[in-house]
């Protein structure tokens, strides 16, 4: 079937009219022409042109493009798929269970909810799993006096072979982070548009790795973004958190103890942030919450640190020219403040500059224009953590 005959099957299937398929051409002529000096989202493709997704299953392809989408390796093929790729349609959109009470025991593959002490106790339990002991108990701060930093990761994806937008930009970005975190001590290696199994090949390879002799490990993620939490290889999306979850310090002993930072520089919905006009004279409330309580015995998610450009559900913001606000923002920060500050806080201060100090330029759509953005960091991390000169 010819490309520009399936493209336009694709728009007739959304009930897509060729008036607005000519609006959208004429918008994104307009658009390619101040493209270097205009603010992107860090998106797909233009926000009118991503078409309605089908619980979480591949895009469709946008108006510009006529190359063909490959489809998932699990779409619609729940009985022969792969239980661990988990790519596009996750079990958890369609379970129905209700949720569970936040006390006792529940099997959900067994018509009796309570399961028996005689049952907890029995060989069939796992055994305690152990680990070396990476840093003391009490101890505030990590230890980063092991023989080695430890690796960073980049995987940039730029290009798709899915037919949405190249995100120029993004090698600026690998670059600074490269610089920035080989000041820092790590080792880094920076992987370009790879494809799914590629990533996840790298990701279980570097799970498998002894990092005794490392303090950490950091994985930078830079690609496109959908909701809730999907991110892009070149060739299909998949779960986000197939990226971190094999790190947990069950399945990466030799991690155990130590911190495990993920950056992802991606969009997570469509939504755009149009902030707030702060005014003096108006008050606001404030709430406390409970202080977190920990025990010993380690949990096996602890010391991660994940972050993200954008809080849920919004755009994420890329400029062409000069790289994406949140990466070049949090390398500015590293760069000056690693020798006395925290991890933790410096994140807090490039949020604080990323909130304050960027708005979005678009003098071609309005809509697009003056926009903002503020990162999304969620911490295990148990200690604070600083870079120490090696």
């Amino acid at each position: 079937m010819p490309k520009r005959k399936k493209c336009k099957e694709v728009f007739n299937q959304n009930i897509i009219k060729d008036e607005l398929f000519e609006q959208l051409m004429h918008s994104m002529e307009k658009r390619r022409r101040s493209v270097l000096r205009t603010d992107v989202i860090d998106s797909l493709g233009e926000r009118e042109n991503v078409l309605p997704l089908d619980n979480y299953s591949t895009p469709q392809r946008t108006a510009q493009t006529s190359i063909d989408v490959e489809e998932s390796p699990d779409e619609n093929n729940s009985a022969t798929s792969d239980p661990n790729m988990n790519i596009f349609r996750p079990e958890w959109t369609v379970r129905e269970e209700s949720d569970l009470l936040d006390a006792g025991l529940f099997n959900p593959e067994s018509d009796d909810s309570t399961i028996s002490v005689e049952s907890i106790n029995s060989p069939n339990c796992p055994m305690e799993l152990n680990a070396p002991l990476a840093v003391e108990r009490d101890s505030e701060s990590y230890n980063m006096n092991h023989k080695q930093r430890g690796k960073c990761i980049i995987f940039n994806h730029e290009v798709f072979d899915t037919g949405f937008e190249n995100r120029d930009g993004s090698t600026l970005d690998a670059k600074r982070i490269e610089s920035t975190f080989k000041n820092l001590g790590f080792t880094v290696e920076i992987c370009i548009n790879l494809k799914h199994c590629e990533v996840l090949d790298k990701i279980n390879q570097l799970s498998a790795e002894n990092h005794d002799d490392n303090d950490c490990i950091c994985i930078f993620i830079l690609t496109h973004g959908l909701a809730p939490d999907m991110i892009f290889a070149k060739d299909v999306a998949f779960r986000l958190d197939n990226i971190w979850k094999p790190f947990t310090a069950d399945k990466c002993r030799s991690l155990a103890g130590k911190p495990k930072l993920f950056f992802f520089q991606a969009c997570r919905g469509e939504e755009f942030d149009n902030g707030i006009q702060l005014r003096r004279g108006i008050t606001s409330s404030r709430s406390e919450t409970d202080n977190v309580v920990t025990s010993y015995k380690l949990p096996t998610y602890a010391d991660f640190l994940i972050a993200h450009s954008t809080v849920q559900g919004f755009y994420s913001w890329r400029n062409p020219a000069e790289g994406t606000w949140f990466i070049q923002c949090l390398c500015d920060v590293l760069d000056e403040y690693h020798e006395t500050t925290d991890l933790l806080k410096m994140l807090t201060i490039c949020a604080r500059k990323v909130a304050t100090q960027y708005s979005s330029y678009n003098d071609v759509n309005n809509e697009m224009n003056d926009k903002k953005q503020v990162p999304s960091i969620t911490s295990m991390l148990i200690r604070d953590l600083y870079f120490t000169p090696k």
